[in-house]
């Protein structure tokens, strides 16, 4: 019974122990940015003064650090910024540091980094890739267009929606031997057996890297890699949170516009345990209009005048559903010059 009383009692100290130490600490949160530029510094390397411990912000500039005691002292540092020392006294603080770029001289550096597994890295892939930074400083209209910039990426314009990628040469409208997948899933179009660009993809707002394999990829990816492939990750809900709006426009009355709202939710112990995503993304335009209604080689007739001046009309070049014609067997003479002669068919404009 003594024994049994002894257990009871170290058990309930050491509860009393434990819970005065979580109760003690003290949450920091702030966000590192640029002193010119206002942007966020993804990666700045965030550590206590004097004690141990630190951590890197996230995606959106941001980070958490718990503390037993205040005042303690930061500091944050850049890579090409000048470091700082903050002082923090009251854990209701918002600290927001922006850092100014500074002139660092160093020795020559050797830096080794690995981007696929073990298995791929034996085998003779070739792979480029857009980071989150890249992607928000790319020059183009869209991440997927900076694609193009890429080695060994061509890149195919059908319509203003409808983009293309093409490697190792096969500049095809319609790539079935290029795989695309977002989050690991296969997104093309079940109809055609290939991808439609980006048009079935996701926003800038959402995008967190791509890694494009350039080459035959089918003992990882299947027999549709052949050429190559395009995958893309988003972004997780746990890390990026809150709310995103993208709104752009250009020629052809062009308007495009992305939401993206992410949340998660804390258990009683003060951890995620459940997050969510919504996006919702549109494009509209007034894209080129075929208006040739020339017409196409094999019309009726000898000449341009005669085909355009035949009563029965002929084949135009962007006039679809008129390609069908019935052609008279009778006599030619019989019918006033009516021999062969199409359907109305009709317009884009």
């Amino acid at each position: 019974m003594k024994q049994l009383n002894k257990i009871l009692i170290f058990s309930l100290l050491w509860i009393a122990f434990c819970s005065a130490t979580a109760v003690g600490q003290t949450t920091i949160r702030g966000k590192v940015m640029d002193g010119e530029t206002g942007e966020e510094l993804i990666g700045a390397a965030v550590a206590f003064v004097g004690l141990s411990g630190g951590t890197i912000t996230d995606y959106n500039g941001e980070f958490t650090l718990k503390v037993d005691a205040l005042p303690v002292t930061l500091k944050i540092s850049y890579t090409g910024y000048t470091a700082q020392e903050v002082q923090v006294t009251s854990a209701e603080q918002r600290i927001t540091v922006r850092l100014q770029t500074g002139a660092i001289l160093i020795e020559e550096t050797v830096v080794k980094g690995q981007r696929i597994d073990e298995k791929q890295k034996a085998a003779p892939l070739t792979v480029e890739n857009l980071d989150a930074i890249a992607i928000k400083e790319t020059a183009a209209v869209s991440f997927y267009n900076g694609l193009g910039n890429l080695k060994g990426v061509d890149l195919t314009t059908a319509s203003l929606g409808f983009t293309i990628i093409n490697t190792r040469g096969f500049n095809s409208t319609s790539p079935v031997r290029s795989l695309q997948i977002i989050d690991g899933v296969d997104n093309q179009a079940p109809g055609l057996n290939f991808s439609l660009g980006n048009f079935l993809g996701a926003s800038d707002l959402d995008v967190q890297k791509v890694d494009l394999i350039v080459g035959a990829s089918s003992s990882f990816y299947g027999p549709n890699a052949f050429n190559g492939v395009i995958s893309m990750e988003t972004k997780n809900p746990f890390y990026n949170k809150g709310l995103a709006v993208s709104v752009k426009t250009g020629e052809r009355q062009l308007l495009e516009g992305a939401v993206r709202y992410a949340e998660a939710f804390k258990n009683k112990s003060g951890h995620d345990f459940f997050a969510f995503k919504v996006n919702f993304f549109g494009l509209r335009a007034n894209d080129w209009q075929a208006d040739n209604y020339d017409p196409i080689t094999g019309s009726e007739g000898n000449s341009v005048f005669d085909v355009v001046s035949n009563p029965g009309r002929y084949n135009a070049v962007n006039i679809y559903g008129d390609e069908y014609s019935t052609t008279f067997t009778t006599k030619y003479e019989s019918r006033a010059g009516l021999n062969t002669y199409y359907r109305t068919g009709y317009r884009e404009v």
